[in-house]
């Protein structure tokens, strides 16, 4: 069953974090093993890292499965996370 990630009123609560440790530290304390690591990369403002929210496992796990077999992914794995980018300064932007 699919859970639903975080809403923008939820998004407006979250802690203004100081860095993008102490935001990590928050995410993972709260989502656990759905809070997941993508990629990072540099920008001008900074290294900017890329997570995934899983909302809906089942979905997730398929969704990485076939891509690492075919190449492609349907669109419920692409509803089945969702995408937050935390910069090193601790800035959040959340996909909604």
């Amino acid at each position: 069953m699919a859970e639903k990630g975080i809403s923008k009123y939820e998004q407006a609560e979250l802690p203004v974090f100081q860095s993008h440790e102490e935001a990590i530290d928050y995410f993972e304390e709260k989502y656990g093993e759905k809070f997941v690591f993508e990629e990072s990369l540099d920008t001008s403002d900074g290294t900017c890292f890329f997570y995934r929210l899983i909302v809906d496992e089942e979905a997730y796990i398929k969704g990485v499965s076939d891509l690492n077999s075919t190449g492609y992914v349907g669109v419920e794995f692409m509803k089945s996370y969702q995408p937050i980018r935390i910069m090193e300064n601790g800035s959040i932007h959340i996909a909604h």
